[in-house]
Protein backbone atom coordinates (compact mmCIF):
# COMPACT_ATOMS: atom_id res chain seq x y z
CA UNK A 1 0.00 0.00 0.00
CA UNK A 2 2.81 2.43 0.78
CA UNK A 3 4.24 2.09 -2.74
CA UNK A 4 0.90 3.14 -4.28
CA UNK A 5 0.65 6.06 -1.85
CA UNK A 6 4.20 7.11 -2.75
CA UNK A 7 3.37 7.01 -6.46
CA UNK A 8 0.16 9.04 -6.03
CA UNK A 9 1.96 11.60 -3.91
CA UNK A 10 4.91 11.78 -6.30
CA UNK A 11 2.56 12.61 -9.18
CA UNK A 12 1.22 15.53 -7.13
CA UNK A 13 4.67 16.79 -6.10
CA UNK A 14 6.21 16.49 -9.58
CA UNK A 15 3.16 18.15 -11.10
CA UNK A 16 3.21 21.06 -8.65
CA UNK A 17 6.96 21.62 -8.41
CA UNK A 18 8.44 20.23 -11.60
CA UNK A 19 11.12 17.58 -11.72
CA UNK A 20 14.01 19.70 -10.43
CA UNK A 21 12.25 21.36 -7.50
CA UNK A 22 10.51 18.16 -6.37
CA UNK A 23 12.33 16.47 -3.52
CA UNK A 24 12.27 12.99 -2.14
CA UNK A 25 11.95 14.55 1.34
CA UNK A 26 8.72 16.30 0.39
CA UNK A 27 7.34 13.16 -1.28
CA UNK A 28 8.06 11.09 1.86
CA UNK A 29 6.54 13.74 4.12
CA UNK A 30 3.35 14.12 2.05
CA UNK A 31 2.98 10.36 1.59
CA UNK A 32 3.42 9.97 5.33
CA UNK A 33 6.12 7.33 4.91
CA UNK A 34 9.63 7.12 6.31
CA UNK A 35 12.40 8.17 3.94
CA UNK A 36 13.79 4.66 4.26
CA UNK A 37 10.52 3.26 2.91
CA UNK A 38 10.61 5.69 0.01
CA UNK A 39 14.19 4.77 -0.86
CA UNK A 40 13.42 1.07 -0.43
CA UNK A 41 10.92 1.29 -3.28
CA UNK A 42 12.74 3.93 -5.37
CA UNK A 43 16.52 4.41 -5.11
CA UNK A 44 16.27 7.97 -6.38
CA UNK A 45 14.09 10.70 -7.81
CA UNK A 46 14.89 9.79 -11.41
CA UNK A 47 13.75 6.19 -10.92
CA UNK A 48 10.54 7.34 -9.22
CA UNK A 49 9.82 9.75 -12.07
CA UNK A 50 10.50 7.04 -14.65
CA UNK A 51 8.08 4.72 -12.84
CA UNK A 52 5.30 7.33 -12.99
CA UNK A 53 5.61 7.83 -16.73
CA UNK A 54 6.20 4.15 -17.46
CA UNK A 55 3.08 3.17 -15.50
CA UNK A 56 1.04 5.68 -17.51
CA UNK A 57 2.16 4.24 -20.84
CA UNK A 58 1.71 0.70 -19.54
CA UNK A 59 -1.85 1.48 -18.47
CA UNK A 60 -2.75 2.49 -22.03
CA UNK A 61 -1.01 -0.55 -23.55
CA UNK A 62 -2.76 -2.93 -21.14
CA UNK A 63 -6.17 -1.49 -21.98
CA UNK A 64 -5.54 -1.60 -25.73
CA UNK A 65 -4.23 -5.18 -25.51
CA UNK A 66 -7.36 -6.21 -23.59
CA UNK A 67 -9.45 -4.61 -26.33
CA UNK A 68 -7.53 -6.53 -29.00
CA UNK A 69 -8.32 -9.81 -27.24
CA UNK A 70 -12.00 -8.87 -27.38
CA UNK A 71 -11.91 -9.38 -31.17
CA UNK A 72 -13.13 -5.87 -32.04
CA UNK A 73 -13.21 -4.34 -35.50
CA UNK A 74 -10.30 -2.09 -36.44
CA UNK A 75 -12.64 0.91 -36.31
CA UNK A 76 -13.60 0.07 -32.72
CA UNK A 77 -9.95 -0.59 -31.81
CA UNK A 78 -8.99 2.87 -33.07
CA UNK A 79 -11.87 4.44 -31.12
CA UNK A 80 -10.63 2.72 -27.98
CA UNK A 81 -7.01 3.70 -28.59
CA UNK A 82 -8.13 7.32 -28.82
CA UNK A 83 -10.36 6.95 -25.75
CA UNK A 84 -7.63 5.33 -23.64
CA UNK A 85 -5.10 8.03 -24.53
CA UNK A 86 -7.62 10.75 -23.74
CA UNK A 87 -8.61 9.01 -20.50
CA UNK A 88 -5.04 8.84 -19.28
CA UNK A 89 -4.29 12.48 -19.91
CA UNK A 90 -7.63 14.17 -19.33
CA UNK A 91 -8.64 12.20 -16.26
CA UNK A 92 -5.11 12.25 -14.81
CA UNK A 93 -4.27 15.87 -15.46
CA UNK A 94 -1.39 15.86 -12.97
CA UNK A 95 0.28 12.98 -14.81
CA UNK A 96 -0.40 14.77 -18.09
CA UNK A 97 1.31 17.88 -16.73
CA UNK A 98 4.38 15.78 -15.96
CA UNK A 99 4.45 14.17 -19.40
CA UNK A 100 3.87 17.41 -21.31
CA UNK A 101 6.09 19.70 -19.27
CA UNK A 102 8.81 17.65 -17.63
CA UNK A 103 10.00 15.06 -20.14
CA UNK A 104 12.33 17.54 -21.80
CA UNK A 105 13.32 19.51 -18.70
CA UNK A 106 16.83 18.29 -17.98
CA UNK A 107 15.95 14.87 -16.61
CA UNK A 108 18.85 12.46 -16.16
CA UNK A 109 19.90 11.36 -19.65
CA UNK A 110 19.68 7.67 -18.82
CA UNK A 111 16.09 8.02 -17.57
CA UNK A 112 15.16 10.23 -20.51
CA UNK A 113 16.48 7.57 -22.91
CA UNK A 114 14.43 4.86 -21.17
CA UNK A 115 11.29 7.01 -21.39
CA UNK A 116 11.92 7.71 -25.07
CA UNK A 117 12.25 3.97 -25.62
CA UNK A 118 8.92 3.39 -23.86
CA UNK A 119 7.27 5.90 -26.16
CA UNK A 120 8.84 4.26 -29.23
CA UNK A 121 7.70 0.84 -28.00
CA UNK A 122 4.17 2.21 -27.62
CA UNK A 123 4.28 3.66 -31.14
CA UNK A 124 5.47 0.30 -32.50
CA UNK A 125 2.68 -1.43 -30.61
CA UNK A 126 0.09 0.88 -32.23
CA UNK A 127 1.79 0.37 -35.59
CA UNK A 128 1.29 -3.38 -35.22
CA UNK A 129 -2.45 -2.75 -34.75
CA UNK A 130 -2.46 -0.68 -37.94
CA UNK A 131 -0.44 -3.33 -39.81
CA UNK A 132 -3.22 -5.82 -39.10
CA UNK A 133 -5.66 -3.41 -40.73
CA UNK A 134 -3.42 -3.17 -43.77
CA UNK A 135 -3.21 -6.94 -44.07
CA UNK A 136 -7.00 -7.18 -43.81
CA UNK A 137 -7.34 -4.66 -46.63
CA UNK A 138 -9.10 -2.07 -44.45
CA UNK A 139 -6.31 0.53 -44.31
CA UNK A 140 -4.45 2.38 -47.02
CA UNK A 141 -0.92 1.29 -47.84
CA UNK A 142 0.82 3.62 -45.38
CA UNK A 143 3.92 3.54 -43.24
CA UNK A 144 2.29 2.25 -40.05
CA UNK A 145 5.11 3.42 -37.75
CA UNK A 146 4.77 6.95 -39.12
CA UNK A 147 0.96 6.79 -38.83
CA UNK A 148 1.18 5.55 -35.22
CA UNK A 149 3.70 8.29 -34.32
CA UNK A 150 1.34 10.84 -35.89
CA UNK A 151 -1.61 9.53 -33.89
CA UNK A 152 0.31 9.63 -30.61
CA UNK A 153 1.72 13.09 -31.31
CA UNK A 154 -1.65 14.45 -32.35
CA UNK A 155 -3.36 13.06 -29.25
CA UNK A 156 -0.61 14.36 -26.95
CA UNK A 157 -0.79 17.85 -28.42
CA UNK A 158 -4.58 17.91 -28.39
CA UNK A 159 -4.75 16.77 -24.76
CA UNK A 160 -2.22 19.38 -23.73
CA UNK A 161 -4.20 22.05 -25.58
CA UNK A 162 -7.53 20.89 -24.16
CA UNK A 163 -6.20 20.85 -20.58
CA UNK A 164 -5.30 24.51 -20.98
CA UNK A 165 -8.43 25.49 -22.98
CA UNK A 166 -11.31 23.44 -21.58
CA UNK A 167 -13.89 25.88 -22.88
CA UNK A 168 -13.17 24.86 -26.49
CA UNK A 169 -15.22 21.69 -26.54
CA UNK A 170 -16.23 18.61 -24.66
CA UNK A 171 -14.22 15.47 -24.23
CA UNK A 172 -16.70 13.59 -26.46
CA UNK A 173 -16.27 16.20 -29.21
CA UNK A 174 -12.50 15.78 -29.04
CA UNK A 175 -12.78 11.99 -29.20
CA UNK A 176 -15.12 12.13 -32.21
CA UNK A 177 -12.95 14.75 -33.95
CA UNK A 178 -9.84 12.58 -33.70
CA UNK A 179 -11.67 9.46 -34.73
CA UNK A 180 -12.88 11.26 -37.87
CA UNK A 181 -9.45 12.72 -38.68
CA UNK A 182 -7.59 9.45 -38.12
CA UNK A 183 -9.99 7.13 -39.88
CA UNK A 184 -10.60 9.40 -42.86
CA UNK A 185 -6.86 9.50 -43.46
CA UNK A 186 -6.15 5.81 -42.92
CA UNK A 187 -9.19 3.84 -44.00
CA UNK A 188 -9.84 2.88 -47.57
CA UNK A 189 -13.08 4.21 -48.98
CA UNK A 190 -15.35 2.35 -51.36
CA UNK A 191 -13.94 2.44 -54.87
CA UNK A 192 -10.27 2.66 -53.78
Amino acid sequence: MSKEKIIQTAVEVFSENGYHRASMDEIALRANVAKGTLYYHFPGKAQLFKTLVKDGFQEIIDKVQADLKANLTLEEQIKRIIRHNLDLFLESSRLAHIVFNELSNGIDQEVLEELKKLRIDYIHFLASVLEEGKHEGVLRDVNCNLAAAGIVGMLDSACNYFLNNKHEGSRDQIEQFFYTIITSGLFLTSGE
